[in-house]
């Protein structure tokens, strides 16, 4: 009997032994880690984590328990653990901008942030977030202290890296960036940065090119006419709030119907009562709001079948926190379906679905809900996603 607890207690402590994990540092003093970093010569790898955060324990749990992630991050950093709401962590979060969790952040030896990544990694993607963050030529902070020195090439898979981060310097970098250019649209790799991530040009000029040069970006092969027209309607509201054209603290609405009757006329109705409805609900003042969006149900003619939907669907359950929703959806049932829409009928009742979901009128979506499912014009694919909401409200 003996014999055999002494094996079985061998075998646990092979199999502790040679338990794959990252060996980390657990919430140290900050200035120690800096030393041994600069003594091992190694950067630092600083999974900044709250106690409450689900995918911080998913971390643990499944990614730092990977054999091969723990191999690399053990050989190559020094791996620590802080508690982002105790003792240094208030510190680092400030530092190192961290602002959501879990914050992947990797550090030099004299402390100055070289790379980060947000939120949940699984194995191979939290591998390849570290071996991307040892590179100098990867290195997203690296690459932004020098961004306007890179290629086009290099600056697109920067600008991709500073629109995942959130990195909300990335707007005057990439407008810098542009404005060095003698085209913005000179080759494949910038036109992939004003499709993709550019929040706004640097001149009016350059938005009246992009908006001229609808024919060369599709000739690009990759985007198509309607992925032109929704990313001009992002670079002229865009350019319409830009320092170039509001020059004063409050927004100028009439610069920006200029910028937007100018460069989006069929569009421009509804994206300037819409920008006009979400700013001034942004702001908690109702009563604006409200003139602005009944500007849009008021006039469907000018706004579109679609557009008239989406927007219902935006502002509804805002709508219902004011206690005004029946009354607008009263409005929008009334409204016609144009003929040209004919096939997108279904919508109407699928704003309402949405809103009430979105509401938690679970009576009222499971009516709606039941209806659609009787009714030979809603698409399958619709009818699909409702029998799956129906079922996980126990329907």
């Amino acid at each position: 009997m003996m014999k055999r607890l002494l094996v079985a207690c061998l075998l646990l402590m092979v199999f502790s032994a040679n338990a794959a994990e990252i060996k980390f540092l657990e919430n140290p003093t900050w200035t120690t880690v800096l030393e041994q970093a600069k003594k091992e010569n190694k950067i630092i790898f600083l999974d900044a984590y709250a106690t409450w955060c689900g995918p911080c324990k998913q971390m643990d749990a499944e990614t730092y328990t990977n054999q091969a992630v723990a191999d690399y991050y053990n050989a190559n950093f020094i791996n620590v653990k802080y508690d982002m709401e105790k003792g240094e962590g208030a510190m680092l979060a400030d530092r190192y901008y961290v602002s959501a969790y879990p914050n992947l952040v990797f550090i030099n030896p004299d402390g100055v942030m070289l790379h980060k990544g947000v939120g949940f990694l699984a194995a191979d993607d939290f591998l390849t977030l570290g071996k991307t963050a040892k590179n100098p030529q990867t290195q997203y902070y690296t690459l932004k202290k020098d961004a306007q020195k890179l290629s086009n090439a290099q600056f697109l898979k920067f600008a991709e890296q500073a629109v995942e981060l959130q990195d909300e310097d990335f707007g005057y970098i990439s407008k810098d960036f542009l404005a060095s250019k003698p085209d913005i649209l000179g080759d494949a790799d910038l036109i992939d940065l004003l499709m993709k991530y550019a929040f706004t040009l640097p001149k009016e000029k350059d938005l009246k090119y992009f908006a001229e040069s609808k024919s060369k970006v599709l000739r690009a092969g990759k985007y198509t006419e309607d992925d032109f027209n929704e990313r001009l309607v992002s670079l002229a509201i865009q350019f319409a709030l830009s320092e170039e054209v509001q020059v004063t603290d409050e927004v100028d609405f009439e610069a920006v119907k200029g910028v937007l009757d100018k460069y989006i006329p069929a569009q421009s109705f509804f994206v300037f009562n819409y920008f006009k409805t979400q700013y001034f609900l942004e702001n908690k003042e109702m009563d604006p709001a409200l003139e602005a969006f009944n500007q849009i149900i008021d006039n469907p003619d000018k706004v579109g079948y679609q557009q008239l939907c989406n927007a219902m669907m935006g502002f509804g359950p805002i709508l219902h926190e004011a206690g005004k929703l029946d009354k607008y959806l009263e409005k929008f049932n009334a409204i016609k379906v144009p003929a040209k829409d004919a096939d997108q009928a279904y919508l109407k009742d699928f704003v309402k679905a949405i809103i009430y979901i979105k509401t938690k009128q679970t009576d009222k979506f499971k009516e709606t809900a039941n209806t659609m499912l009787a009714s030979a014009s809603t698409p399958e694919d619709v009818k699909k996603d409702l029998r799956q909401a129906l079922q996980n409200m126990g329907n």
